[in-house]
């Protein structure tokens, strides 16, 4: 029995790709569409809104995930005060659902420790009402020698974040463009918000190439000042074009002199 439900966990299991990129003005939220039930592509929503300033992009069953959202939306109603409040918060939510879905479950099912039945993946990103963005990764896993099932929430001091089956092609993609604005002297958390948007898009695309597990439609929310926002297809499009205009402007000022072009071009491609 233990057998048959463990392997059912896995064949239900869909993976994705999440990413989360700071801006100058907010956080943006960035995902496919593609879930896989059974070897059967569907489409499914990853992006959700948990609060007027806060949404998470999430990552692993569909029927998971959509618990875990409406969960986090029942616990937070009103607008985040501060950071600590929503880490203290937050974790309780986590270890609450652990308990229901993981150690009971487990009990129930005759195992000595808890297994690992609840697992979904989130990055949340959120505007506090004082204080600026941040960004948190969480979801279950195991840890130490000892590999314990547990609930984890940490803070991501980067200025990106990748989760998901395609999250190490996402994370090399962003590299890469990271380096390309650095060779002119810029960084990616202090571009606007439209050209972050742009760039998101271009990154979950090119991992659309490359991960059989991710693909459909982009999905791309905005969290700022203003609160959550979903963008639409065409509001992405006008993103990426506005990113394209920036960029060749950027690189046509740099590239007109050979000595910067010459610097520019071995930044780009490093050999060590």
């Amino acid at each position: 029995m233990n057998f048959i439900l463990d392997n059912l966990r896995y064949v239900l299991e869909s993976m994705t790709t999440v990413i989360s990129m700071k801006s100058k003005d907010g956080i943006i939220l960035a995902s496919d569409s593609q879930g896989t039930s059974l070897k059967v592509k569907t489409t499914i929503k990853k992006l959700f809104k948990i609060s007027s300033h806060a949404g998470i992009g999430t990552s692993g069953d569909s029927s998971q995930i959509e618990l875990f959202a409406d969960e986090l939306k029942r616990y937070f109603q009103n607008e985040i005060d501060l950071e600590s409040g929503f880490r203290d918060q937050m974790y309780s939510i986590l270890m609450n659902l652990h308990r229901i879905h993981n150690y009971n479950h487990s009990l129930l099912c005759g195992y000595n420790g808890a297994r690992l039945f609840f697992a979904p993946v989130a990055i949340a990103a959120v505007k506090s009402k004082k204080g600026d963005s941040y960004l948190y990764r969480m979801g279950f896993g195991t840890m130490g020698k000892n590999n314990e099932v547990s609930p984890f929430l940490y803070k991501v001091n980067n200025d990106y974040v990748s989760i998901g089956s395609g999250a190490a092609y996402a994370r090399l993609v962003i590299a890469q463009q990271d380096r390309l604005y650095s060779t002119i002297n810029m960084k990616l958390s202090n571009l606007s918000t439209e050209t972050i948007v742009g760039i998101a898009g271009y990154i979950l695309n090119e991992v659309k190439q490359l991960d059989l597990e991710t693909g459909g439609k982009t999905q791309v929310a905005i969290v700022n000042h203003d609160g959550f926002r979903e963008l639409s297809h065409n509001e992405q499009t006008k993103c990426h074009q506005i990113m394209t205009d920036n960029l060749f402007s950027f690189l046509n000022e740099y590239f007109s002199a050979n000595e910067k072009a010459s610097k520019i071009i071995k930044h780009f491609f490093p050999y060590e």
